[in-house]
C-alpha cells in the first residue's frame, strides 16, 4: 500500500512561485501546491469585493492583464518552513528592487501596512476614550 506524504507529514513540500508581468517584472511571491492554478484563481477572483479589499494593488494590476499572469516556480519548499521561506523570498525580491504587490511578508504585515494599521488603531482608541470620558 502506498503512503501519501501529505498524510504522514514528513516529506511534504509546497511550491514557491512568482507572478510575472508582461515585461518580465516579478510582481507577487506566493506558495501553492499548484502555482498555475493559483495564478488563474488570483486572476478570476480579482473583482470580488473581499479580495479587492484585502489587496487592492494586486487586483488593480491583474485588471491590466488580458489573461492570467505568467507563473515561474522558484522551487519546492518544506511545508513546515513555508512562511519563513516565503517571507525571505519577498524580502530578497524587495531588496533587489522588485516592486512586489504582496501585502504580507510571510505571516507578518509589511512595514508600510503596519504603519497604516497602527494609525487606524490609534484613531479608534482615541474615539473610544472620547466616548467614555463624556
Amino acid at each position: 500500500m502506498l503512503q501519501n506524504a501529505s498524510v504522514t507529514g514528513t516529506d511534504e513540500t509546497i511550491d514557491l512561485y512568482v507572478l510575472i508581468d508582461r515585461d518580465g517584472t516579478r510582481r507577487y511571491v506566493g506558495l501553492s501546491r499548484n502555482p498555475a492554478l493559483r495564478a488563474r484563481i488570483h486572476w478570476y477572483r480579482r473583482h470580488i469585493p473581499e479580495v479587492q479589499r484585502k489587496n487592492p494593488e494586486l487586483c488593480a494590476w491583474l485588471d491590466t492583464l488580458d489573461s492570467p499572469p505568467s507563473v515561474q516556480v522558484l522551487g519546492p519548499v518544506p511545508y513546515e518552513l513555508r512562511h519563513v521561506v516565503e517571507g525571505a523570498a519577498i524580502l530578497a525580491h524587495r531588496a533587489a528592487g522588485c516592486s512586489l504587490l504582496n501585502r504580507r511578508i510571510g505571516q507578518r504585515w509589511a512595514p508600510e501596512d503596519r504603519v497604516r494599521i497602527s494609525a487606524g488603531m490609534k484613531r479608534y482608541r482615541a474615539q473610544q476614550r472620547a466616548l467614555t470620558s463624556v
